[in-house]
This record gives C-alpha cells, structure tokens and sequence, in this order.
C-alpha cells in the first residue's frame, strides 16, 4: 500500500508540474483510457448476518469518452466504462474467521461538466455530473472456518448474485484533468485523472433489503475514487473552424 500511495505521489508531481497551452475553443477530442479504482461499498449489507471488517479492494476500469470544449473555460465530456466496483470483507463472523468479497460489474456512462480551474500555471479541468451505471453482473465468493451457524446462511452463499443488487444505480462523479501535449500541433494529448463517484440510490434490491442483527437497515452506497491514464485526439472543431 504504501508502495502504491509513493507511485502516485510521484506521478501526481510529474504530470502536474508541466505547462501546456489550453485546449482550442470548439475543438472535439475522442480519449481511450484505462485505471484503477479503490472500491467500497458504504454500510455493509449482511443479510441478516454478523458484519465484517472492510477489507481494500482495488479494481480495473477503462472505456473511451469524448470531449468538447466550448471555449478555454468551459467543456462537456461523456464516456462509456466497464468497472468493477464491490467490497472485501474480512474478520471474525460467528467465532470464526471469514473472508468475503462482493464484485459488481458495471457499465459506467458518466456525463459530465467541465471547467477550468483559473489562475493556476497550467491548464487543468475540473470535472462534475451524473454517473450513470448499470450492472450486467454480480458474484459473491464467502469462505468460512469452523464457528456457528449463521442467521442468515443463504445470505453467505456463493456465485451470481445480480438478483439481489439494481440493475441501474446514478452516482455524482466529480474528476480532475490534466492533458499533456504530445506533438507540435496540439493533435495528441496525455490524458491523467483522479475523479470520485458516490452513489446516490440505494444499491440493494427490495427483496434483499434485510436488517442487520441489531434490527437495524441502512441504504447501502457505491464509492470510489481512482486514477485513469490515456491518450486523447483532436477529432475536429465544430462548424470546420480552423485553429
């Protein structure tokens, strides 16, 4: 871990340390990226059973998008994701130690806003809007040794879950941008971010909204935040305006 947070620190200092020139005015740019997300999943949903530390979970993520620039401070993005969202769990449960992980598989569109930030000494965007994911599958794996019965058994059971999750949940992503020029004429851009999606609707199926051993529900969330790094290319500027 700590390995990890010292090579994005690192790269954070490289990437935010060049000066570029801003994109052009009425420019459309097409991105292909690729990432990686810490996931969680915020108030954890036992069904019934005895809860779990959260463990990390680290997955991959990537897609395209495309960018407009409407002028030097204003922009709009969308993108198409495949992301692998879900939490580990791990920790006693029932006397015994367990291991539990939770994957969900999402196409991820995100539509955002973009601004950039004035006043700094080199052009960077600040991105917010929907973040639209729809699932197209979930699987649990649950390992446990020894211990007592569960109150909830079937809650632990293992393979294709989807049936208990939404098929779309909507976040609020907000991001950074950072692009770098590549070449002379400003055609080929770097592309680096950080952005952080939170989601808004509870992501659990009526079905399997089962109170925890204390009688107690609560909504559970998608988060994360992550990194993502690509290459993005002018594809043209709107109305044929040269640069």
């Amino acid at each position: 871990m700590k390995k990890y947070i010292l090579t994005l620190t690192l790269l954070l200092i490289l990437i935010f340390s060049i000066n570029v020139m801003a994109q052009r005015p009425r420019s459309i740019w097409i991105s292909g990226t690729a990432g990686m997300n810490s996931n969680w999943i915020l108030n954890q949903n036992a069904y019934g059973n005895q809860e779990m530390e959260y463990a990390t979970s680290f997955s991959p993520t990537g897609g395209i998008g495309m960018m407009y620039f409407k002028d030097r401070e204003w922009g709009f993005s969308g993108n198409v994701y495949m992301s692998k969202l879900g939490q580990n769990y791990s920790g006693y449960q029932a006397g015994s130690p367990a291991i539990r992980k939770v994957k969900l598989y999402y196409i991820e569109v995100p539509l955002m806003f973009m601004r950039q930030i004035p006043d700094v000494n080199y052009p960077t965007w600040i991105s917010a809007g929907p973040d639209i994911m729809i699932l197209f599958k979930s699987k649990q794996e649950y390992s446990r040794n020894g211990g007592s019965d569960l109150p909830n058994p079937d809650g632990m059971a293992e393979g294709d879950v989807t049936e208990r999750f939404k098929p779309v949940d909507v976040a609020l992503n907000v991001s950074v941008n950072r692009m770098v020029e590549l070449n002379y004429s400003r055609s080929y851009m770097f592309l680096f971010s950080i952005n952080s999606s939170f989601g808004l609707l509870d992501i659990n199926s009526s079905k399997y909204q089962l109170p925890n051993t204390h009688d107690i529900y609560s909504a559970s969330h998608n988060f994360y935040i992550g990194v993502k790094v690509g290459l993005m290319f002018r594809a043209g500027i709107v109305g044929g305006r040269r640069w």
